[in-house]
């Protein structure tokens, strides 16, 4: 079975996606599998059981990248095309069947919208594929540090993202004498365009036993790192979704966006919404306490 999997550019739903592609592998253990995806997603589907390749689309002007994707998979006779992204590329490959993204609805959550394009029930759960050298960089990472607090303290949007210093007040709070979290020490995670901030947040705690997860480009070895530390807290963004993927108990903070839409799936996931306020939230107002409050209540 040849199957095309076309999937998100951000993070956070390529993440989502990962376990329709899970289901349909277990359905079709021999199936060689093609992924199309954002550059920002690519290193997600490495280690993808049956890959031949992962097709990197880059956004050009006047929809351009679709026709570069085109040329890529025109070549091949699919068995099956499964088109998450509603392009018409889609329509102009051979294949025996493709099934494409409707408009969604938005009365459920992300990972069941997608999982109703098989008819998956229960829902497909995000799914990562971790190889033992995954497994190696993060223990060579985290240095034998003992179950860390990570904080994921980026996102997409302003509005999305907690302020870096009340990142810092929370570290403190969790990690002093009398916190949930006592000498832990903390892994901070972001893209090399966060470097700034990110020091000057690690500047910020002196005395806290700081580890410098960033700017590091494998998904998923950022994934194995964090399903070693004992909670993540973590902005509404991708490293929230992979994260919870990994089944690490996860703080979310959510402002604008839906969580009934698009919560991090997962049995050990906390979400702590700020308020709204003029018919809009941002991360703005959210304070400190909450959110310890949340992280502490995932420990117990």
């Amino acid at each position: 079975m040849r199957l095309l999997f076309i999937t998100a550019t951000r993070i956070g739903d390529a993440v989502i996606s990962t376990g329709l592609l899970n289901h349909i592998i277990g359905e079709n253990p021999d199936a060689r599998v093609t992924v199309a995806c954002g550059p920002l997603a690519e290193s997600l589907f490495a280690q993808v059981p049956g890959l031949e390749r992962v097709v990197v689309v880059e956004k050009k002007p006047y929809g351009r990248h679709w026709f570069d994707l085109w040329r890529e998979i025109r070549p091949t006779k699919w068995d099956l095309v499964i088109d998450l992204r509603r392009s018409l590329v889609s329509y102009f490959v051979s294949a025996d069947q493709r099934l494409r993204l409707q408009r969604d609805d938005r009365t459920e959550h992300r990972v069941a919208f997608l999982s109703r394009l098989l008819d998956v029930s229960p829902p497909a759960a995000p799914s990562l594929w971790l190889a033992d050298a995954h497994h190696r960089a993060a223990d060579d990472i985290l240095r034998n540090a003992s179950r860390p607090l990570a904080l994921c303290p980026v996102a997409a949007r302003p509005e999305k993202t907690w302020p870096r210093e009340k990142f810092e007040d929370l570290a403190r709070a969790l990690v002093s004498d009398g916190g949930a979290m006592p000498g832990a020490p903390v892994v901070l995670v972001g893209a090399e365009a966060d470097r700034p901030a990110l020091t000057q947040m690690r500047d910020a705690l002196p005395g806290v036993p700081v580890i410098d997860l960033i700017g590091c480009p494998d998904l998923l070895k950022v994934a194995a790192v964090l399903s070693r530390c004992r909670v993540v807290v973590a902005n509404d963004s991708g490293m929230a979704h992979l994260a919870a993927a990994t089944g690490v108990p996860t703080v979310a903070l959510f402002g604008p966006t839906r969580p009934d839409l698009y919560r991090p799936w997962g049995a050990h996931v906390h979400v702590v919404e700020a308020a709204f306020h003029a018919q809009s939230s941002s991360l703005e107002a959210l304070e400190v306490q909450p959110v310890a409050a949340a992280v502490t209540a995932l420990l117990a």
